[in-house]
């Protein structure tokens, strides 16, 4: 896959996902603010769906185990999230001292955890992954405008897209809308992109053996971004450069 065809699916990636569906948003208390999150199992579930390849490494080492900074009660993790064979910086933070009610402070049990967890919504927000979320907490939000996670249940379609296929980030602008119209411009764009690679540039014989239709313009979104999906998954078929 080309660099831009590869730039173009890390833009789909911030326009499809920088506002999760509510159903997996929950809240949580922190310096007695309460704010949205997806948790680690969503957020590792969205990374499997949109890259099944890929990883994170710690930046640094120690003794076989990921290093780890701690400093008054808190630890810190650098590390590296490659998605979509690019790869971002980022840091995860957990407490390592619990305080009962009573006042109490004991050691937290499996706070490694709660930090990898952390260190991967950070990094995958650097993607776009859930951005509106973290955007929710840098800034004041004016009385007259709703919440990020207000407007994702207002805007949310009522069954969410498979996030498998990211080329579906082609058939919305910022703001989700229902799959069903005519196939967008982003659309037949990627399509132009991946036929140059895979299929000589010629998709049009491919258009007619799974629509029956002869003109990519009269394709609708679910069906552009089922003929993406189905480039994506073929074998190249455009001839090598020589050395």
């Amino acid at each position: 896959m080309s660099n831009e065809t590869e730039s173009l699916m890390l833009k789909a990636v911030l326009e499809q996902y920088a506002t999760p569906d509510p159903k997996i948003v929950g809240m949580i208390t922190k310096n007695g603010v309460n704010l949205d999150f997806v948790g680690h199992a969503e957020i590792t579930r969205i990374l499997i769906e949109i890259d099944p390849l890929w990883n994170w490494q710690p930046a640094a080492w120690i003794d076989g185990r990921p290093a780890i900074h701690e400093s008054n009660g808190v630890a810190t993790m650098w590390g590296n999230l490659t998605l979509l064979n690019k790869t971002l910086l980022g840091v995860g933070t957990a407490a390592t001292i619990m305080t009962t009610r009573a006042g109490e402070k004991f050691n937290k049990p499996d706070y490694e955890k709660e930090l990898i967890g952390d260190f991967l919504r950070n990094a995958a927000m650097r993607f776009g992954i859930c951005l509106s979320l973290w955007s929710r907490q840098d800034r004041e939000q004016p009385a007259s405008t709703p919440a990020p996670i207000q407007q994702a249940k207002q805007n949310h379609p009522a069954t969410p897209m498979t996030i498998q296929q990211i080329e579906e980030a082609f058939t919305k602008p910022a703001t989700v809308t229902p799959i069903g119209g005519v196939i967008s411009d982003k659309q037949k764009g990627l399509i132009s992109k991946l036929a140059k690679e895979k299929l000589n540039g010629d998709v049009v014989p491919l258009i007619q053996e799974m629509f029956n239709k002869n003109n990519l313009n009269t394709l609708t979104t679910k069906e552009g971004s089922d003929l993406i999906k189905h480039i994506m998954n073929l074998q190249s078929n455009a001839p090598e450069e020589p050395f």
